[in-house]
């Protein structure tokens, strides 16, 4: 008798529907936060206070959609925190997630080490290496743009000529300065409209985004979107070794993303990316091999 409903047991559990035991995406996202300080008083030359103190988590609008998808899990990472706990190496970053977003992340957070191991010839493995050969073995990357992203304000970001660098679907300019601040607004233009990142938005219905960072597509990389007033890249993607990798020109909060923050596709936009990444994308449409 035991046996027998040991049998159907057995039975009943492989007739279950098996899309929630599928493994989760797991994304670690470093940067797009900030401390900020005040109001500051000043009331006589004597006399000078600080009131305030607060820690801004700006993409949390992201951090909140990517983990209300079912099949997703999100950590982040606040620069300062990634300094010291970032994974060393691509094993540990493998063990820790699927895809890893840098936004507003100038490389020294990661290819540098916290102030207790300067001392240490070495320091520690060189991540920057860590993440190229984590891609290469099957991750996903994605850098979003921002005043520290690809080569950045006044070079801050400086990615160019790095590891993580080759695993992206671009280049980083060769310049002080690769930001291009446009208040007039500039809007986005898609040209492969099936692609699974961006299919099935309505990109047109995009609000006008207020700068980004000039980049170059890669030969070999798709070109999803461009800028519709100036035809730089804005959208990039790519496979690298057996993983893939994307480039976003842009900010997902402000001051270049504010209205980009408030569009209705705006959540859902980094899903079909992030699934792309993951490499579970079926979900949304056309798996692209």
């Amino acid at each position: 008798m035991k046996k027998t409903w040991y049998a159907m047991i057995v039975l009943l559990f492989l007739a279950m529907p098996q899309e929630g035991w599928a493994k989760k995406i797991r994304v670690l996202y470093v940067g797009d936060a900030g401390v900020m300080l005040g109001p500051n008083v000043i009331a006589s030359p004597f006399y000078y206070e600080q009131k305030g103190y607060s820690v801004q988590i700006w993409c949390q609008p992201v951090l909140d959609a990517l983990n209300a998808e079912p099949d997703m899990t999100v950590e982040h990472m606040a620069n300062w925190d990634a300094l010291a706990k970032f994974p060393e190496t691509p094993e540990a970053i493998a063990a820790r997630c699927d895809v890893v977003v840098l936004s507003d992340c100038e490389q020294e957070v990661l290819v540098l080490y916290p102030w207790e191991r300067f001392m240490d010839s070495p320091m520690g493995p060189n991540r920057l290496e860590s993440i190229r050969e984590f891609v290469r073995n099957g991750g996903g990357l994605i850098m979003i743009g921002g005043w520290e992203s690809f080569t950045g304000r006044r070079g801050v970001g400086n990615w160019r000529d790095t590891p993580v660098e080759e695993a992206l679907p671009v280049e980083c300019l060769d310049v002080n300065d690769d930001r291009r601040e446009a208040p007039q607004g500039v809007h986005i233009q898609t040209l492969v409209s099936d692609h699974p990142v961006i299919a099935g938005l309505d990109w047109e219905s995009c609000p006008a985004f207020t700068g980004y960072n000039r980049i170059l597509a890669k030969p070999g990389a798709i070109v999803l979107a461009k800028v519709k007033e100036y035809d730089d890249p804005f959208i990039v993607v790519q496979h690298f070794g057996k993983g893939r990798s994307m480039a976003f020109a842009s900010d997902i909060s402000p001051h270049w993303g504010a209205g980009f923050q408030r569009w209705k596709n705006y959540g859902k936009s980094f899903v079909q990316a992030i699934r792309w990444l993951g490499g579970s994308e079926q979900n949304e449409g056309k798996r692209d091999e």
